[in-house]
């Protein structure tokens, strides 16, 4: 972390070396060939550096390595089949690069890996159901491959297809992540089975269906499934996710009632449920959210008085209630509460009225005879 700038030279006669750690510098210029004499070298850390030209086939020729960190440098082309060949290889991150093309199948064969990290580039491809061979996975993260240039065009579709049955096979898997790419299909049940999984990221793809398998995955933590094209009910066994700490399920298609199960989730500190079909009422049980910092509900067709329970919630600091068909006022119990900080709403402002970013008084009557007297931010 010296920051020097230099290609890399003169390491090819450290044949005895076991580690190298060159991170946070500025070598640029491709991975010379004399690394690859490194027979013994078990960690290499190269990651933000300037490094550039493509992944080289012959760093598969280091047979010990267990870890290899080349994230955040300037490699690209695509990742050549020789990547295979490692055989001890437990760690790989490859993310924020230019790397580009298909995922190698060879790369499944390396039943060693345990976490597979080429978030950021810029790939065209699918998950293969070989997938299911590397069952000491924990982390999976390939987010943000889908890329647009400045005019807007797509650079590159990022991950696409669906995800393959043979996911269920991970039994180690904590994280899974293909969030901002083109994952398309139904979640398909064998994601259940994943019961290590603690952060699911699947946010800004194009999937369809029920999320109802998620529920079985009862270790899950943060479950981000936002900017899809989920539907259907809300199953009532998503309250059995006790761990839950974040879940979004914001811009889908889900309809019906919000189960009252969902007031189970007492680890929950953001819940957004916002840009759906839902109706009905907010649960009573909510007022049990007893970690909930945010709660976003805007843009349903929820109706019904905002229940007094709410206020019960002495860590909320955030609501978004605008965009549905409330009655009532908002209960004083939730407007006084001490850590309350935006509370956004309907609300008709009187034409005298002062309004302000920081706080919008409000002392009139609306559509749907729904008053939010301590919004601060009024959306009509």
């Amino acid at each position: 972390n010296n920051r020097i700038s230099s290609t890399l030279s003169g390491f090819g006669k450290m044949t005895l070396l076991e580690e190298l750690d060159l991170e946070s510098n500025e070598f640029n210029g491709p991975i010379p060939e004399e690394m690859f004499s490194l027979v013994n070298l078990k960690v290499l850390y190269l990651y933000d550096n300037e490094l550039a030209g493509q992944f080289p086939p012959g760093l598969s020729q280091m047979t010990s390595l267990t870890e290899l960190d080349l994230h955040s440098n300037h490699i690209g082309g695509e990742l050549p089949t020789e990547i295979g060949s490692f055989s001890s290889l437990s760690e790989l991150y490859l993310g924020n690069n230019n790397i580009v093309g298909q995922i190698p199948s060879q790369l499944y064969n390396v039943a060693s890996l345990t976490v597979i990290d080429i978030s950021e580039n810029y790939l065209n491809s699918t998950i293969g159901s070989e997938l299911g061979n590397l069952n000491q996975l924990t982390e999976l993260d390939l987010h943000d491959n889908y890329k647009k240039n400045d005019d807007g065009q797509v650079d590159s579709f990022g991950i696409h297809g669906s995800i393959p049955d043979t996911i269920g096979s991970l039994s180690l898997l904590t994280e899974l992540r293909l969030d901002n790419n083109y994952v398309e299909g139904t979640l398909p049940p064998t994601i259940g089975d994943l019961q290590s999984l603690e952060i699911l990221r699947l946010e800004s793809n194009n999937f369809h269906g029920s999320i109802k398998a998620v529920a079985n995955a009862k270790n899950l933590q943060y479950l981000h499934l936002w900017s899809n094209y989920f539907s259907g009910t809300i199953s009532n066994s998503i309250g059995e996710l006790s761990q839950i700490v974040e879940i979004f399920l914001d811009d889908n298609e889900f309809s019906g009632w919000i189960p009252s199960e969902m007031g189970l989730l007492s680890n929950a500190k953001y819940m957004s449920l916002g840009l759906n079909d839902l109706e009905g009422v907010i649960p009573d049980s909510f007022g049990s959210l007893s970690s909930l910092e945010r709660l976003d509900l805007q843009g349903n067709n929820l109706s019904g008085e905002v229940p007094k329970e709410i206020g019960n919630i002495l860590t909320l600091q955030r609501i978004r209630l605008e965009g549905n068909q409330f009655s009532g006022d908002i209960p004083n119990k939730v407007c006084t509460l001490d850590s309350l900080k935006f509370l956004s709403g309907n609300c008709e402002v009187a034409a005298d009225t002062e309004v302000t970013d920081a706080t919008v008084a409000v002392d009139t009557a609306i559509e749907n005879s729904w008053t939010c007297n301590c919004c601060t931010v009024c959306d009509d």
